[in-house]
């Protein structure tokens, strides 16, 4: 698979199967993602792995924390949204609509789903040393985007998800991370479910027109 396949294949996973990433292949799935460039190769994140009984167990003080704060999916943004990223959010949310209905899945599964990783197998929590300033993350997301696509050469899929940063301080404490380093976001990982109708979604994307400018 060449890096543009990867690119315009890659879908994310809502429903993963039962199945277990060896370690063998997270390893070279990590190395893969931390050949990413980054400014002065300074490379500040760290990834720390989830894997087995401790994906359902952290899944499980997750869903708890939910169920007391409800802190939802959708933009983390104070302002309101311009109204073209709103009709994107509307369109995703429409699309989305009869996979769900099929699956049997209600209003809350995004959600929730997130909050136990989709039932992925292992999960990639990534973090950076807090003594970066928030530009910083922007190395972070060149190793994040490495290891999307280097999951798919390696038969894996993803699913990148950013409400589990609502819940930072109860993920750094069940992981032991180092409270120096700030979460960004953790990547569930393990193998698509090929009958879940939550797997046929695509989200659309944008004209080139409404995206990129010329000069």
């Amino acid at each position: 698979m060449n890096v543009s396949q990867a690119i315009t294949t890659r879908r994310s996973c809502r429903a993963f199967l039962d199945q277990p990433v060896p370690r063998e292949t997270l390893e070279r799935l990590l190395l893969l993602a931390c050949a990413a460039p980054s400014a002065i190769n300074l490379q500040p994140w760290q990834f720390t792995v989830v894997q087995g009984l401790e994906v359902a167990r952290l899944a499980k003080r997750l869903l708890q924390a939910h169920a007391e704060r409800g802190v939802s999916c959708g933009p983390d943004n104070v302002a309101p949204l311009p109204s073209v990223y709103l009709e994107r959010q509307k369109e995703l949310s429409r699309r989305m609509g009869p996979f769900l209905a099929e699956a049997g899945a209600g209003r809350d599964f995004i959600d929730q789903g997130s909050l136990r990783f989709y039932g992925a197998p292992a999960v990639v929590v990534a973090t950076l040393d807090a003594v970066f300033p928030a530009e910083r993350s922007l190395d972070l997301g060149l190793a994040l985007g490495w290891l999307l696509l280097a999951a798919m050469e390696l038969g894996l899929d993803t699913c990148p998800i950013g409400l589990v940063c609502a819940y930072e301080g109860i993920i750094k404490d069940f992981l032991n991370i180092d409270p120096g380093r700030r979460m960004l976001l953790c990547v569930a990982v393990g193998r698509a479910d090929p009958d879940s109708p939550l797997n046929r979604m695509r989200a659309p994307r944008a004209e080139l027109s409404e995206v990129v400018r010329w000069y």
